[in-house]
Parts: structure tokens; C-alpha cells; sequence
């Protein structure tokens, strides 16, 4: 059936009068009256009865028009749906970033977003790198915040910010007076760092084997906020990014590595833009946009 000719058989019966349906649709009075008659035809049934100038609505016409009614109505729902769909005002999109970016960088970003458009379903995961570049290859994440994804992989990689590493100390530490602190200044502490899979925990090996020094033991915990709290409670030091964030007025420093330097880049990792719905998109640019100097997160 053609969907005009329901459009305009719903019109008429609604509005009692194919003239008033014709103005409603600004049709001429003769196309109503043809399409009205081509529906007729099409279905094999009387849908209106005439009566003089009066046009009385059949038993088939008044089921019809219930159902039509509905139809145009979800049709109606559907072409909105597709057209905040295609703006970004609606949909959905699951992505996932690393910490500390994540609650460091991009808790603030996520927020406005959500704000300004209340429609889209929005997934954040946090997870480390390796995982996040295989999830957004396998098709699970539209995109992930994470450090440049292996060549095999074939995605798509844009840099956003640099991440330096530096030592979480206690301020009561002997070192937490020191502008920065060198590999040797490590030796007979204890070093909390992140699970062998975490890119930070892969950058300070890299770093500390290159120098051809590890005078320290070393402790593993898997996560940034449990290394925060055993610094905290005076219990070793903790291998962490610089930001100001992850430190505690009057509790915890962070201090960058003299002599090591080690640097990360992270940045948003994609298959195909092509690929991606508005609304994915749109969460991209907004991420960009901690490309900006930070000014809570010092120079290293």
C-alpha cells in the first residue's frame, strides 16, 4: 500500500471531509479523491460510503484508519529516531579508556557530553591498552583512549597528549623534598608498579632496563588508586603518570625521573571513520579536545 494514500485516507477520516484533508495536505481536492479511490481499489473494499455531499466511513474504513493511525505514528517515530540518529542527539557508542586518563582527562569531558545530549547510550570501560586496541579491532569499542595499538592490528591512531612517569612519595619521604629524582636515589626501596600488561608498567621496565640499573624490589598492584593509598600509609613509593590529580595536598608528591625520562604517547585508537555512527564521532572531537594545555597537570 502506498503510504501517501494512507497519509491521506487517515487525514479524512480524522477530519470528517475530503476537502479538509486536501487543505491539511494542501492536495488538490482531485488527487485526494484519486488516491482515496487507488486505495480502494488496491484493498478491494469500499472504505468510504457516499451519502450526498457527506462521505460516511465503512466498517473495513474504521478498522483501517486504527491501524493506519498507528503505523503513521511509528513511522513518524522512526524518521525522527533515524534523523537524531544521523545529528548524534540519539544512538549509542561504547568505548573504553586507560587510566589514569580516564578519571584524570576524560571524567570531565564525558560529563558535559552526557549533558548536552541525554539521548545517546554512552558506555565507558576503563581496561589497559593491549585489551582495548583488540576490542576495537574485534568491533566491541567504536574507539578507545589508549597508547599506539600494535601495526598488526591495522587501526587507526591519533595522538593526543604525551605521559610522563614519576614517583609517588609520601611527603613525610626523605626524596619528597627533591625537584625531581634520579634511578640511584631508588636503590634499597620498595617500588609499587602496575600488572606487567599496564603500558606504564611496560614503559618504566623499558626505561630502568635501558639505564642498566634496578637497585630497588619491586611490587605489584593493579591499580593506580590502591599505589596511592600505600604511599599514603608510608608503605614504599609508587611508579605513576604526572598528574596533579593523583596527588594528596599534604599527604603525596609526585616527582618526575631525572634521568629517565620515560614518555608515552596516548591518543584515540579506530578502525574506519566511515564506520562510525554521529554520536561516536562528535564524543571524538570532544576528546580531542584535551589536546589543550592542562593547566591542573604540571610540565614534566
Amino acid at each position: 500500500m502506498d503510504l501517501r494514500a494512507l497519509k491521506t485516507f487517515e487525514a479524512c477520516v480524522r477530519l470528517g471531509h475530503f476537502l479538509k484533508a486536501a487543505e491539511e495536505l494542501q492536495y488538490a481536492p482531485s488527487t485526494v479523491t484519486l488516491q482515496i479511490q487507488r486505495l480502494e481499489a488496491d484493498l478491494g473494499v469500499s472504505l468510504f460510503v457516499r451519502d450526498g455531499k457527506r462521505v460516511i466511513v465503512t466498517e473495513a474504513g474504521r478498522w483501517l484508519h486504527n491501524e493506519a493511525s498507528a503505523l503513521l505514528k511509528s513511522i513518524g517515530t522512526m524518521r525522527q529516531t533515524v534523523s537524531d540518529i544521523a545529528a548524534g542527539d540519539t544512538g549509542s557508542v561504547r568505548f573504553a579508556a586507560i587510566e589514569p586518563v580516564a578519571s584524570q582527562q576524560l571524567a570531565t569531558v564525558i560529563a558535559d557530553f552526557c549533558k548536552t545530549r541525554p539521548k545517546v547510550e554512552l558506555t565507558m570501560e576503563v581496561s589497559g591498552s593491549r585489551t582495548i586496541a583488540e576490542r576495537v579491532r574485534a568491533g566491541e569499542l567504536e574507539f578507545g583512549v589508549c597508547s599506539a595499538p600494535s601495526s598488526k592490528l591495522m587501526l587507526e591512531f591519533e595522538p593526543l597528549i604525551e605521559e610522563r612517569l614519576g614517583i609517588m612519595l609520601n611527603r613525610n619521604h626523605p626524596l619528597a623534598d627533591q625537584d625531581s629524582i634520579t634511578a640511584s636515589d631508588l636503590a634499597g626501596l620498595t617500588v609499587l608498579v602496575k600488572e606487567p600488561t599496564c603500558i606504564y608498567r611496560e614503559l618504566w621496565e623499558t626505561a630502568i632496563d635501558g639505564a642498566g640499573r634496578n637497585p630497588f624490589s619491586c611490587m605489584e598492584v593493579g591499580s593506580f588508586f590502591v599505589i596511592q593509598q600505600m604511599v599514603k600509609a608510608e608503605f614504599g613509593i609508587g611508579i605513576v603518570p604526572i598528574y596533579s590529580g593523583l596527588e594528596q595536598e599534604g599527604s603525596l608528591v609526585i616527582r618526575p625521573i631525572a634521568d629517565l625520562n620515560p614518555v608515552v604517547t596516548i591518543g584515540i585508537a579506530y578502525k574506519d571513520k566511515n564506520y562510525l555512527g554521529k554520536a561516536a564521532l562528535l564524543l571524538m572531537e570532544a576528546i580531542r579536545g584535551i589536546r589543550e594545555p592542562n593547566p591542573t597537570r604540571p610540565s614534566a
